[in-house]
């Protein structure tokens, strides 16, 4: 089979060195359209609209399959327009899945290199129990450290409680003793700015996506390293996570 990746991230390095040994065939980008049977467009970077126009999409196979990491509103217009199939790697449950495990790693290297006291016998707050969550949550346990998670239904928290994870509810936050670390998981306001100032020293992490679980700028008013880490596969273990996406984008193409 024949493509083009077009690399703005340290994974797709991987990914292509992974569909070459599996047989597939790169061209440079804007090479051979009518000859390509995929497109692997950029991982969260924008599309360059002067290239990749209604020209260059009218010009590919109706079979060509399109990718991207995150994402993207231009690449679901222009596939609809042209009846092409497009695949957000990073919202497919399979690469989920996969991605917990680089992610947490990412998430406890960055704990470790930024905090001066150890993983084991913190208090550690994870909010959301997904997919990241509760790999996240489960690798902390067993490091020791004293791990709870915020959820908003039954079906949550017994999840938790069937990994030997503490579950609290958003009410609860402020009747516990506090939290050392605070590391949140989904894409929306959870903490109010309010309820951030009355959890001192608390190191706040957000691994989700926009619009953030809280105000990052209020939370590092509170603790100076409190950052937000987008993309950590992209950055630990970017060999594996790149891997990931081979093997997603061989078996989509293959029709496994």
């Amino acid at each position: 089979m024949h493509g083009v990746i077009l690399k703005d991230d340290k994974r797709y390095y991987y990914t292509e060195a992974y569909l070459k040994r599996q047989g597939f065939i790169f061209f440079e980008a804007v090479e051979a359209e009518g000859s390509l049977d995929f497109i692997i467009f950029p991982f969260m970077g924008e599309v360059d609209r002067s290239i990749y126009n209604d020209s260059y999409f009218a010009s590919l196979r109706s079979d060509v399959v399109i990718f991207s990491g995150v994402l993207n509103e231009y690449l679901v217009e222009m596939c609809k327009k042209y009846g092409l199939s497009y695949h957000a790697m990073a919202n497919v449950q399979s690469v989920k899945i996969k991605n917990a495990t680089p992610t947490s790693e990412g998430v406890i290297a960055h704990l470790i290199t930024n905090r001066n006291d150890t993983i084991s016998n913190s208090r550690i707050l994870i909010i959301g129990y997904g997919v990241c969550g509760s790999d996240l949550a489960k690798k902390l346990r067993l490091l020791g450290a004293d791990v709870y998670v915020l959820v908003r239904n039954k079906e949550k928290e017994d999840a938790a409680y069937t990994d030997a994870i503490t579950p609290i509810y958003l009410g609860e936050i402020l009747d516990e003793v506090g939290f050392n670390v605070i590391i949140n998981t989904v894409p929306s306001r959870v903490l109010t700015n309010e309820m951030i100032d009355k959890m001192a020293e608390t190191l706040f992490i957000d691994i989700a996506s926009k619009p953030y679980g809280f105000d990052i700028e209020h939370a590092k008013k509170v603790n100076e390293k409190s950052t937000v880490l987008p993309g950590i596969p992209g950055k630990y273990a970017v060999r594996s996570a790149g891997v990931i996406l081979g093997e997603f984008i061989e078996a989509t193409l293959r029709g496994r």
